[in-house]
């Protein structure tokens, strides 16, 4: 005669329950989208370090007369900047009485939970990096932090990615920003940097005021009828409640022409593991990653007033 014993019911929420609970991490996954991947550069590496090395560009052009040799010339290198991966990860164990109980919907529940804590995690990472964006606490190869007005270039040429005194976002300060990113960033040879906004960056809190300064029709915050020029730029709005300064806010680049990099090592996964010991089952979710910046090209800046 068969006897039911609590080993029987191990199958339930052993391995073979893995692709089930596995399902639910993943949906909860795709149910909260993150705008960092919008943002950063994404690099996969296989090794256990990125290294980036600043390499000046060349001078223009000069007119070569008939059968005059060219000029030969070579860029001039500059500093490096080294990304480790970092571990992260997080876990919780559940009873046997617990599961013995037919408590799959709680194990589901805390499945969907530490998904979304993975997410949370890696979002509060990219925006840290804009939070933290006006300190030293996190440099470029320049040895300044993300937004200043004193980067440096190997010959010695500085450019600024940020006003000289901080401002509130407004029609005019937008106009003023967009004027700074095409004409303040400079290459080794004093060249400026060709590239174009692509994402106004603002607080959640800020994030009508900000479609109404690029989407609406008429010039916003005045009662004339000017046309609203900023429309035109081809900016769009990404806000994000884990910026911690409501008045910052800053412009971007496409991600390939920016600084911003998400050096990925692997990717979110989950495992569990019995333990004899205690009669628990744990289950846990990691990932391995470093994100960070390598230079300040394609940003803008401010922390607001």
């Amino acid at each position: 005669m068969a006897i039911t014993t609590r080993n029987n019911f191990s199958d339930l929420f052993g391995t073979s329950a893995l692709p089930a609970l596995e399902a639910i991490f993943k949906h909860s996954l795709q149910m909260h989208p993150m705008i960092r991947e919008k943002l950063f550069k994404t690099i996969s590496i296989s090794g256990d370090l990125w290294q980036s090395s600043e390499i000046g560009d060349l001078q223009n052009f000069a007119e070569v007369e008939e059968a005059a040799d060219y000029s030969y010339v070579s860029p001039r290198a500059g500093a490096s900047k080294s990304l480790r991966p970092k571990k992260y990860g997080l876990g919780f164990q559940i009873t046997r009485e617990a599961i013995d109980d037919g408590k799959f919907s709680m194990v589901a529940d805390q499945m969907k939970a530490l998904a979304e804590s993975a997410m949370d995690s890696q979002e509060q990472s990219a925006m840290d990096i804009f939070n933290g964006g006006f300190g030293t606490g996190s440099v470029g190869r320049d040895g300044l932090g993300l937004f200043s007005t004193a980067h440096t270039v190997p010959s010695g040429l500085t450019f600024r990615n940020r006003p000289t005194t901080h401002v509130d976002l407004s029609p005019s300060a937008l106009d003023a920003a967009l004027t700074d990113f095409e004409t303040q960033q400079i290459r080794d040879s004093g060249k400026i940097v060709n590239m174009q906004p692509r994402v106004l960056l603002v607080h959640s809190s800020q994030r009508r005021y900000a479609m109404e300064l690029i989407g609406s029709e008429l010039k916003a915050d005045t009662s004339d009828n000017n046309l609203n020029s900023l429309k035109g730029e081809g900016l769009i709005v990404m806000s994000s409640p884990r910026l911690t300064d409501t008045d910052a806010w800053f412009l971007a680049a496409a991600p390939e022409k920016t600084g911003l990099k998400l050096i990925k090592r692997s990717g979110i996964e989950t495992s569990s593991e019995e333990c004899f010991d205690n009669d628990t089952i744990k289950y846990k979710s990691r990932y391995r990653e470093i994100i960070g910046f390598d230079d300040s090209y394609g940003l803008w800046g401010t922390a607001g007033i």
